[in-house]
């Protein structure tokens, strides 16, 4: 988790000049995101899944087990045929230097949930809500956003496998942070959860708190 607040993500956001001013809020969100994300204690079964690119971990994403929502009033409005939700994305985070690492995540966590995936996402704030929209997510109020991928055949495929992909780009895979295999429980991976900010600088934090740019960290 630290990988996404570290100094060298910091000195990106600190520097929209070197980097552009996109790159440099999508740094800033990241860290922000990240660091609260590393603070919070996980819900019993979360699991996490990092994308790769060498040894460096660019993108992590916290999942959160389904639950049901059979006689929902928008279940039964936007998806009268289901009963439960499978997964739902409790935290996602990427490097801001990276492009696409979050899709790649989502569609991982597609994957994982079989045939017939239902997956929910509650954004932080407004600022998400487009990108959401255009990966084929149904705003059923409360703040939070359904995607049914076999709605969405411009947007969603089953491959040669009969995996989840996205429709307009080639087959990707995840690695694992370590050797271990990519997903793992929360309580078998402690040390994605830190909570000693010892070397890190609270003012930091609280000076773009004050005036959070939000948006989605990927």
């Amino acid at each position: 988790m630290k990988n996404f607040y570290s100094d060298d993500v910091k000195h990106i956001a600190d520097n929209p000049l070197e980097y552009s001013d996109f790159v440099s809020k999508k740094a800033e969100r990241t860290a922000m995101v990240a660091r609260v994300g590393a603070s919070v204690a996980d819900k019993p079964g979360a699991q996490y899944f990092s994308y790769q690119l060498g040894d460096k971990s660019v993108g992590l994403l916290r999942v959160d087990p389904g639950f049901r929502i059979k006689g929902k009033d928008w279940q039964k409005e936007h998806f009268p045929e289901r009963k439960n939700i499978s997964s739902v994305v409790a935290m996602r985070v990427t490097h801001p230097l990276v492009e696409n690492a979050g899709d790649v995540l989502l569609e991982h966590q597609l994957r994982l949930d079989g045939k017939k995936p239902l997956i929910m996402s509650r954004p932080a704030n407004d600022d998400p809500r487009p990108r959401l929209e255009q990966m084929g997510f149904v705003d059923v109020g409360g703040n939070e956003f359904v995607l049914d991928p076999k709605r969405h055949g411009d947007k969603w495929t089953l491959n040669g496998d009969r995996e989840w992909q996205r429709a307009d780009k080639p087959r990707q895979y995840l690695q694992a942070e370590s050797e271990d295999p990519v997903e793992g429980r929360s309580d078998e991976n402690e040390g994605y959860v830190e909570t000693d900010s010892s070397s890190d600088d609270p003012s930091w934090y609280l000076e773009r708190a004050l005036n959070f740019r939000g948006g989605p960290a990927d």
